[in-house]
C-alpha cells in the first residue's frame, strides 16, 4: 500500500509508522502522507508532503487520539481507527 494513490472512491487507507501515501486532491494534485507515530499515549502525528521534481516541503501535523476528522489542504479525512502502529483513514466524499 506504500505507493497507492486514492481517488474518488471510497477506501480505508491503511497505514503503518512510516508509510505513505498519496490522496488525490483535485484534478492533477495529490498530497503525500506519512503516518509518524503517537509521539505520547494521546497525541499522534502526520506528515504531509507537497513536492514536485527536486523542490518541495513537507510538515508535521498532531492530533488528539479521540480526534474523528482532519483536514488536509483541501481534503478531509475519517479517522477510523488510531494505535501505537498503525492508522487507518477514510476520505470524505
Amino acid at each position: 500500500m506504500m505507493k497507492d494513490t486514492y481517488g474518488n472512491i471510497s477506501n480505508d487507507i491503511s497505514l503503518k509508522v512510516g508509510e505513505k501515501t498519496k490522496i488525490k486532491s483535485g484534478f492533477l494534485n495529490s498530497i503525500t502522507l506519512i503516518y509518524s507515530g503517537m509521539i505520547s499515549r494521546d497525541i499522534f502525528s502526520v506528515s504531509v508532503l507537497y513536492g514536485t521534481g527536486n523542490q518541495g516541503f513537507s510538515y508535521n501535523l498532531y492530533y488528539q487520539k479521540d480526534t474523528k476528522s482532519i483536514k488536509v489542504g483541501n481534503e478531509s479525512l475519517s479517522i477510523i481507527e488510531i494505535s501505537t502502529d498503525h492508522l487507518i483513514l477514510r476520505k470524505f466524499e
